[in-house]
């Protein structure tokens, strides 16, 4: 009985310890790292065949706790700072975003954060939105975001 108590306890702790340490810390202040940004994404040409550039972004704050991540964006031209927090339990939650409302919801896929965003279109419709955060064994934060225009890749480096 005291062995399989004891043996019980040492798989219950080997298969929690590298589901823990699989987690990382997103929490930072990171700014865009153009070049690589630059480098992930396929310049696109327009209707017009003129190259469209890459996606740019602005510095950003994220402060993560156990179950929720929050970030901090400025806007563009020194814009007013959008703070928006997601909890990481995978429920879809109303959230503010920019000027409007969302519905998303956050979830752990291994080490990497997906956040779902559904908001009303230009006409109305509902656009489905994916992005996700992951830190690459460099420290570089890629935010893969999937879009109904298309997929885009920021990378940012802790400032």
């Amino acid at each position: 009985m005291h062995r399989t108590l004891a043996l019980t306890a040492i798989v219950a702790v080997a298969l929690a310890v590298p589901a823990y340490a699989q987690k990382k810390d997103f929490s930072g202040t990171w700014s865009i790292d153009q070049a690589a940004t630059d480098a992930a994404n396929t310049p696109a040409r327009s209707a017009g065949g003129r190259l469209v550039s890459s996606p740019t972004g602005f510095p950003m704050t994220i402060k993560q706790t156990a179950d929720s991540l929050v970030i901090e964006r400025r806007g563009g031209d020194g814009g007013a700072t959008n703070t928006t927090t997601y909890k990481l339990d995978g429920v879809e939650r109303e959230v503010r975003i920019g000027q409007g409302n969302a519905k998303a919801k956050a979830r752990w896929d291994g080490d990497k954060i997906v956040i779902e965003t559904v908001r009303a279109g230009q006409d109305g419709t509902p656009v489905t939105t994916i992005a996700t955060y992951a830190i690459d064994l460099n420290g570089v934060l890629w935010v893969e975001t999937k879009a109904p225009q298309g997929t885009s890749k920021r990378a940012y480096k802790r400032s």
